[in-house]
């Protein structure tokens, strides 16, 4: 037995240890091992790499050594948080001051490539508006500010509209919807990330505002790279292997997404003051096929028999001009499967020959909404638009129902050609109407001491006059259908019902504005130029407009010359430098060239053209080793480029 004392001993030793660990106490250490620790440890390793230079911004509207002190451009990076970097896609030169100036009325454009311009973005509706209303008003300075560009959709324009509420914007347009399927986070996008639940794509973007978040993305394409961002940007052809059913379950993640993205751009307008008009979207019904079409997928080899027995006796009759016998064989081909796009299409276009423009109307609009190549905003998407402007009962928030009042003007009360290229890209005509239609709803919305100042009383001035304010021009309207003629020759256009025909049309055209495009025609086009500039000297779409007009006319002095008047106005265009540089270096006055494709990397990095400028340069001067470097730069930012691969492929191949 231990004595007394020993014991007593014993027991305060054992009240002091329990004392001093009490079992609260381990509790709270792994807490703060498990939890604070970690953060701590993300918290330092963000740190690092913010002060390491690593990563990018991701804002859109970001300040840039190049420009003026107080004013903010866009950012050609905001896009890397949406598609791998080798297929994202840029919005166009901006240049804006923070503080609004004096009598000016602030205007920004939010969408897709449609509001953007595609293929022409120097005559797009918003620069078509801007005319109209400086004409209109003399007295006002009206500014507006185009932020759509390619690819993009409602979950990239809510984070644009959320940077707009802090610029002093007096009003917002808003044409968007094209891309929810296709586009970012969309069910049929190549770009991964297909149908998500909305928070999960918001966490993700969020994430990606980390600089840690960037690392992860950046080893994740390294490391799992895609078809998509192994090849580079392909346009349209990488949505083949993506259809999308009219009822896939997705699409009510992509609605429902789609409503709460303009519910908030709608909010964030509303907190900073600034008046809203958005539009529903408009479609080519008549003159745009399906671009895939699918039957209902548990359609038996009996059933899909007698569907194409029925179907082909359908068209047999409309060939021979039997449109009554035609719609009633469709009609029975729908009782056995009523999914086929094509199906409507051939159905609504046999109604307009018989003159049932309503019936035609009805499966026009059922063929575009059943095409499993969904770049079209659909029914449901028009009609969420409709519903959420309605549902906010706000003379501040306005609608442009854009779809019915182009039907209204279109032949057959159908909208087709006339407007639109293809699917979704307006011809000038239809940048004319969009921006006189967006103009009566920006009127509704000036203030009384613009509207008691107008110069032309309740009048628009013309498209003509509109175009010659803008330098529309015949060499520019060739190319850009030039552009859409390379576009339908490839896939998924070349699927299209009736493609053969559509191409020859355009290529009939196309060879009667081609002699427009020779020395002649280049003079006029320039004469054209330099008339709109007369009026507006500051602007520096026209210049550059000019400067690949007196390239093509063989002016190279002259264009250089614009192109450095672009630069002067829009310091940070990556773009103006390079085409200098081109001209410079097939001069042959390549330390010249390389000098203007080094001032084009030090404004954008991020640009692949000057990355592969630079290092053909360097590559001509010898300097193999900086070529190498500039060239794959170059590469991963656009994999497509075949000339900079065969270059960087010779450099690597040895002397």
């Amino acid at each position: 037995m231990q004595p007394a004392n020993q014991l007593k001993s014993a027991s305060k030793t054992s009240g002091h240890q329990a004392l001093s660990n009490p079992p609260g106490r381990k509790f709270w250490f792994w807490l703060i091992a498990i939890t604070v620790v970690p953060v701590l440890l993300i918290a330092l390793l963000e740190l690092v790499l913010r002060v390491g230079g690593y990563g990018y911004p991701t804002k859109f509207f970001v300040h840039h050594p190049a420009a003026p002190s107080g004013s903010v451009v866009e950012n050609q990076r905001f896009s890397w948080r949406f598609f791998p970097r080798s297929t994202a896609r840029y919005p166009r030169p901006l240049l804006i001051s923070r503080l609004k100036p004096l009598e000016t009325y602030r205007i920004f454009v939010l969408g897709e490539s449609a509001a953007q311009g595609d293929p022409e973005p120097a005559f797009n509706f918003g620069r078509v508006l801007q005319v109209l209303l400086s004409e209109r008003y003399p007295g006002t300075r009206f500014e507006v500010i185009n932020t759509a560009f390619t690819a993009i959709n409602s979950h990239a324009i809510r984070a644009i509209a959320r940077e707009c509420a802090a610029l002093q914007s007096d009003l917002w347009l808003v044409y968007m919807g094209n891309n929810e399927v296709v586009g970012p986070f969309g069910a049929g996008s190549p770009f991964g990330g297909h149908g998500l639940p909305l928070p999960v794509i918001r966490a993700s973007l969020a994430l990606k505002s980390a600089r840690l978040g960037q690392l992860l993305d950046d080893l994740a394409e390294r490391l799992l790279r895609t078809g998509a961002s192994k090849e580079g940007w392909g346009g349209m052809t990488m949505m083949l292997e993506h259809q999308v059913r009219e009822n896939d379950p997705r699409m009510k993640r992509i609605y429902a997404g789609f409503q709460s993205n303009l519910e908030d751009i709608l909010n964030a307008a509303r907190s900073s003051g600034a008046k809203v008009v958005a539009s529903t979207m408009v479609a080519n019904l008549k003159d745009c096929p399906p671009l895939a079409s699918l039957h209902r997928p548990d359609l038996t080899d009996f059933e899909r028999s007698q569907w194409v027995k029925v179907y082909q006796a359908g068209i047999a009759a409309e060939e021979k001009g039997d449109f009554a016998t035609a719609i009633a064989r469709f009609e029975e081909a729908a009782r056995i499967d009523d999914t086929s796009a094509e199906l409507h299409f051939r159905w609504g276009l046999a109604c307009l020959k018989a003159g049932k423009q309503n019936d035609a109307r009805t499966h026009l609009e059922r063929a575009r909404d059943l095409d499993a190549l969904r770049f079209r905003a659909d029914s449901r998407l028009n009609g969420i638009i409709r519903e959420v402007i309605a549902g906010r009962g706000a003379k501040e928030i306005r609608l442009l129902d854009a779809e019915a009042e182009f039907s209204r003007r279109s032949r057959d009360g159908i909208i087709g050609e006339e407007w639109l290229y293809e699917h979704v890209h307006f011809k000038f005509e239809g940048n004319y109407l969009l921006a006189r239609l967006f103009a009566d709803q920006v009127v509704s919305q000036l203030p009384n001491n613009i509207l008691n100042c107008a110069g032309r009383k309740d009048s628009w001035i013309s498209a003509a006059d509109c175009a010659e304010r803008l330098a529309v021009n015949d060499y520019s309207l060739y190319w850009a259908a030039e552009h859409i003629r390379q576009r339908l020759v490839q896939p998924p256009f070349t699927a299209q019902l009736g493609h053969a025909e559509r191409l020859r049309r355009l290529q009939d055209e196309l060879a009667k504005m081609r002699p427009r495009t020779k020395m002649t025609g280049l003079n006029k086009s320039a004469t054209i130029c330099r008339d709109a500039l007369s009026r507006t000297e500051d602007d520096y779409v026209l210049h550059d407009l000019m400067g690949f007009l007196l390239a093509n006319a063989g002016d190279f002095d002259g264009a250089i010359t614009q192109w450095r008047r672009v630069n002067e106005l829009v310091p940070h265009y990556a773009a103006a430098y390079c085409e200098a540089g081109k001209i410079l270096d097939s001069r042959n006055r390549t330390e010249e060239a390389a000098a203007q494709f080094s001032k084009a990397v030090e404004v954008n990095p991020a640009c692949a053209e000057a990355h592969v400028g630079l290092g053909m340069s360097f590559a001509r001067e010898g300097r193999k080793r900086e070529a190498a470097k500039h060239l794959r730069e170059g590469l991963r930012l656009n994999p497509a480029n075949s000339a900079a691969k065969s270059q960087l492929e010779r450099i690597e191949a040895g002397p």
